[in-house]
């Protein structure tokens, strides 16, 4: 039933979209009126070549998103961008969008109904082993002092084998390699949607933490983080020159150290009763250490493209520690520019989450598709800076996704601890000068659970 009703809610607002569009009209078109609280037509804009797109932020995601996985398979791909100019198209592609929902809701009635006994069976067989786990979470909260930085590195112990951990055990982290993941490449990338595989990170991982308060946990450094944790000085043959290792120093025009704040909700919002806002969820918190071949690229009169994508991403406005939430510079929505597609859009951050052992994870087919695809954060995310130039902070709110992803989140976060995920974060590259694009950062994450392994820091 509430797939139904969502699925008349949502062709209901299909067809007002289709009718909108086939007429050309839009939100400035004289006495229109919109249908809803929040018109789709808002996100409408015209492009620099005559033709029209329009982002539409749906409860099940922008129309690009799904234009690309339907028809194009890459972001960016314009080859079939004619067919959305007619209401028609437009309204099958919110068709296709519906038979999306219907999968997932006819996947959840026989997920549920098929796995009760065996996770009761489950439950019962791995009770011993459920309990020690628990044990030795309470041992490892317990071990966390009580001053204001100690849980930095804490909270998740770091995996040093040469194989990833058995599936279910967890939580652990291990640095990233750089690599076994796509991104843009040239020539022409808009036209031809070329990937290749990626090639390194600028910065190397220091520690993962999963934190949690009473309150959403909006800022890290200046706040909860006094000063940016210290790498152990490492140098390698190729870093040393005259005996002398390569060191970062305030005259670097990149940070020392990059923080990542990802909020994670517990409540999807769905409940008309309830206030997303009030959800104080958890942050996974991750440091990175600026390595020194980066160091010595940052130096060189001609960068590569990757560099400079990041020394212009860091030199422009952004919000100050301890500053106000609400910051207009703080937002990285403020840094979008009106009428340009957030996938045509050089120097946003993009997120990349890639599961690596989805066989062990029972999702629908149809999602495995999604699977270590970008996301850009625009409206979710937020950028504050050291003013020394010592760090930055980059945070992305889940709160901020479209509904449908939230509910993926909140129907699947019990699978999360049997999961072998590598995450990445770049910063995006759309014309050849630009490209290839490059990772920031990467790292693993093992077997962990969202709602268990959070330290409380309020209990600190």
């Amino acid at each position: 039933q509430v797939a139904a009703i969502w699925l008349q809610h949502f062709l209901l607002r299909s067809s007002a979209m289709g009718s909108r569009l086939g007429s050309h009209a839009g939100s400035d078109t004289p006495g229109w009126q919109p249908a809803f609280d929040r018109p789709w037509t808002d996100c409408c804009v015209r492009r620099s070549d005559g033709g029209a797109c329009c982002d539409v932020t749906s409860p099940f995601g922008e129309d690009a998103f799904y234009r690309e996985a339907f028809y194009d398979c890459d972001e960016g791909n314009r080859s079939h961008d004619w067919l959305f100019a007619a209401a028609r198209e437009v309204a099958r592609l919110k068709m296709r969008k519906g038979k999306v929902l219907a999968k997932y809701a006819s996947f959840e009635l026989k997920k549920r109904a098929s796995y009760a006994r065996k996770e009761i069976s489950q439950c019962i067989a791995n009770k011993r082993s459920i309990e020690a786990k628990d044990e030795l979470r309470r041992l490892r909260h317990r071990e966390i002092g009580t001053d204001g930085d100690s849980w930095v590195g804490c909270t998740m112990e770091a995996w040093t084998g040469t194989e990833m951990p058995p599936t279910g055990e967890g939580p652990y982290w291990s640095k990233g390699t750089g690599l076994g993941l796509k991104v843009r490449c040239g020539p022409d990338y808009i036209k031809h949607g070329n990937k290749c595989d990626t090639a390194g990170s600028m910065y190397q991982t220091m520690c993962v933490d999963m934190i949690k308060s009473s309150h959403k946990i909006q800022s890290i450094m200046g706040t909860l983080v006094e000063n940016a944790p210290q790498l152990q000085e490492y140098c390698e043959e190729s870093d040393v020159a005259g005996g002398v290792a390569v060191r970062w120093s305030p005259d670097c025009p990149l940070p020392r150290v990059l923080c990542i704040n990802v909020m994670l909700p517990y409540h999807t919002g769905l409940n008309p009763l309830g206030r997303l806002g009030d959800d104080s969820g958890c942050s996974s918190v991750s440091f990175f250490h600026i390595k020194p071949e980066t160091i010595q690229l940052s130096r060189l009169p001609n960068p590569p493209p990757h560099i400079k994508l990041f020394k212009e991403f860091c030199a422009a406005p952004a919000g100050h520690p301890g500053g106000p939430l609400d910051c207009p510079a703080r937002s990285l929505g403020s840094r979008v520019r009106k009428g340009v597609k957030k996938d045509q859009h050089a120097g946003m951050f993009k997120a990349i989450g890639c599961c690596l052992n989805p066989d062990d994870v029972h999702v629908p087919d149809m999602f495995h598709t999604y699977n270590g695809k970008p996301i850009i954060a625009a409206k979710c995310g937020y950028v504050v800076k050291d003013p020394l130039g010592e760090w930055i902070e980059i945070g992305i709110d889940v709160r901020g996704f479209n509904v449908f992803a939230r509910k993926m989140l909140g129907s699947f976060r019990h699978l999360l601890p049997k999961t072998k995920t590598h995450f990445a974060f770049l910063i995006q590259g759309v014309e050849d000068s630009e490209l290839p694009e490059c990772l920031l950062g990467d790292m693993f994450v093992h077997g962990a659970d969202m709602m268990e392994d959070p330290v409380n820091l309020d209990q600190k």
